[in-house]
């Protein structure tokens, strides 16, 4: 029997125990009943970049669906875990990183056995606060699904299911050389090798299109933009670093120019958009 206490419902403690799993019950069953819903493609988009795919109107499935290589999420240091946003406002009522994506990517590799046959779905973590804490939070929340991620040990990296590209505040090799098992990559520059991190650790650069070129797509790339790109996908080439050029105008002539010069990561808002160019490649 509830009792009221200053006016309000008082639930003796079995009723608030009962009332909490059957929260926690339900809360699975939409989870699974989510997952089961959704579609993952059956072929990768080698060169698709998800960016920002947390503003999508289906966070991750639809970057799933058509089979994006990689997902950018952007996200905040609070307290006890990483966020997922844009801006640092109302962070308590956005979702974690690891409710948004950890588990269901963790479930989908249970059920499925991989995200995507061969090949390791990049998630591309954009740090928009403190770098020591956001790495500490993002550690803590791989702990128990390590055995899902790519991994740097010994000098060799060994590709899994997932892997791991921080980028935005960015991190320090100090924070991560002492690790025996390193499990975060780095997004670096498109202009120069790294001169701290191992090689292997640095796999992309990343700039604005807008900080290295004017073409707007509409006649042909000028000489001069054209040989600068060539100079920067050699250079990365060196370094064995994909470059990736963010606030890319989203026209197909300049698409298929840049895979054409050899940049490998195409910053995508409309993946549907983009898988519909990629097949008529």
């Amino acid at each position: 029997m509830q009792k009221i206490i200053g006016g309000a419902f008082f639930m003796p403690n079995s009723q608030l125990m009962k009332s909490y799993f059957t929260q926690i019950f339900l809360f699975v069953l939409v989870f699974n009943i989510q997952l089961e819903a959704q579609v993952i493609a059956t072929e990768v988009l080698q060169h698709a970049h998800a960016h920002n795919d947390y503003n999508k109107f289906n966070p991750l499935w639809d970057a799933l669906e058509n089979g994006c290589a990689s997902i950018e999420i952007d996200v905040f240091a609070t307290d006890d875990e990483l966020k997922v946003a844009h801006i640092k406002l109302c962070l308590s009522k956005k979702p974690s990183l690891s409710r948004s994506y950890l588990l269901p990517l963790q479930k989908i590799i249970q059920e499925r056995g991989f995200i995507y046959p061969n090949q390791a779905l990049v998630l591309m973590i954009d740090f928009k606060s403190n770098s020591e804490i956001s790495l500490h939070l993002l550690e803590e929340a791989i702990r128990s699904m390590k055995d899902l991620f790519t991994y740097y040990h010994n000098g060799e990296v060994v590709e899994k299911y997932l892997k791991l590209v921080i980028s935005g505040a960015g991190i320090q090799y100090q924070q991560l050389e002492k690790m025996d098992t390193i499990y975060f990559f780095k997004d670096g520059s498109v202009s120069n090798c790294a001169q701290d991190f191992p090689e292997s650790l640095v796999p992309r650069g990343s700039a604005s299109y807008g900080s290295q070129f004017n073409w707007n797509g509409k006649k042909e790339m000028p000489e001069d933009e054209l040989l600068k790109l060539r100079s920067m996908v050699t250079e990365a080439s060196n370094c064995n670093k994909k470059l990736r050029f963010y606030a890319m105008p989203a026209k197909e002539k300049i698409w298929l120019k840049f895979l054409e010069e050899g940049v490998y990561w195409i910053n995508v808002d409309q993946p549907k958009k983009f898988k519909s160019f990629n097949n008529s490649l």
